[in-house]
């Protein structure tokens, strides 16, 4: 059923027009926002909310990957002859298939955005919308499955609620966070460890080229478990090193904090891309590239802006 169903929007791309076809692939690479959009939240708008949002996106992306390299479902196209997807998708499909990384990226962030400001309509439904579309994007470009959309949509779901629930009974209970926050990266790390010993299935086209290197697959679960320890250590030292608000924030500021972070955005991701690409074993250097990237832009942006505020004031 599920590859008939792909058969059918294949279909329908193979005779939709190009400008058709390039808006899709379009939805589909808007991954960006989902760095972006919680940033500017945490930032420049309303920092609880945006560390919410940076949490969720954290642990459903490393839950996400972790599961994929549990079930090992190969993509679409090498199930069946009859799928073909376009190029440019396949390039952007890296690892296993089950359940969809682009969807869980998308409903992790613009879900949990919707979810923070679910009374504010203008911004729920635009983010509602566009986690549908990229969940969509993902079977007409013939790279998911129906089951692999779905999956993503209701595990990034779930953990939005549960992390929701986790962190407003510390906050009613007086706590803070540092158990949770260690207790997380801990999880993730002994987790990482089990990726790299655990046995991957090895199986060959039959031009005798190995369908999945599990070299990739490890490497694309440390790449998220990097994400998540460098958001997680750098939202833990930066409330108790720094403790930026953004309470009664002036638009100058904002448009200040929002420049400054997309500067500092650009200099994470070449000093982590440098970094990273010295070291020699790719699971290693797939977590040290997104560690160092998400905790200098986590970390160091606050400390910036908050010392140019000062000096200012």
């Amino acid at each position: 059923m599920d590859i008939k169903y792909l058969v059918f929007l294949q279909d329908i791309r193979e005779s939709a027009p190009e400008w058709f076809n390039k808006l899709i692939q379009f939805i589909t690479d808007i991954g960006v926002l989902c760095i972006l959009i919680p940033m500017l939240l945490y930032f420049c708008f309303d920092k609880k909310k945006g560390r919410f949002v940076f949490i969720s996106l954290a642990v459903t992306s490393v839950l996400n990957v972790f599961i994929k390299n549990i079930f090992c479902v190969y993509r679409p196209w090498i199930r069946s002859e009859l799928i073909k997807p376009t190029e440019t998708a396949i390039k952007g499909a890296g690892g296993y298939s089950f359940p969809s990384s682009h969807t869980t990226g998308a409903a992790a962030s613009l879900g949990s955005v919707a979810f923070v400001y679910r009374k504010k309509k203008l911004i729920m439904i635009p983010c509602i919308c566009l986690v549908l579309l990229v969940a969509f994007s993902r079977n007409y470009l013939g790279v998911h499955t129906p089951q692999d959309v779905l999956t993503a949509l209701l595990e990034s779901a779930g953990m939005i609620l549960l992390i929701n629930t986790v962190l407003n009974r510390n906050e009613s209970s007086g706590k803070d966070n540092r158990f949770f926050y260690l207790a997380t990266v801990a999880v993730t790390l002994l987790a990482m460890i089990f990726m790299c010993l655990k046995n991957y299935p090895v199986d060959y086209d039959a031009a005798g080229n190995i369908l999945m290197d599990h070299s990739d697959a490890v490497a694309s679960f440390t790449s998220k478990a990097g994400l998540l320890t460098g958001i997680i250590m750098a939202l833990m030292l930066e409330e108790k090193y720094i403790d930026f608000d953004t309470d009664d924030l002036k638009w100058s500021r904002r448009i200040m904090r929002a420049i400054i972070g997309a500067v500092m955005f650009f200099i994470a991701s070449m000093l982590s891309a440098t970094v990273s690409s010295v070291l020699p074993i790719k699971w290693i250097s797939a977590f040290a590239q997104n560690a160092l990237m998400y905790f200098f832009l986590l970390f160091f942006t606050p400390f910036l802006f908050t010392k140019i505020e000062a000096r200012k004031h």
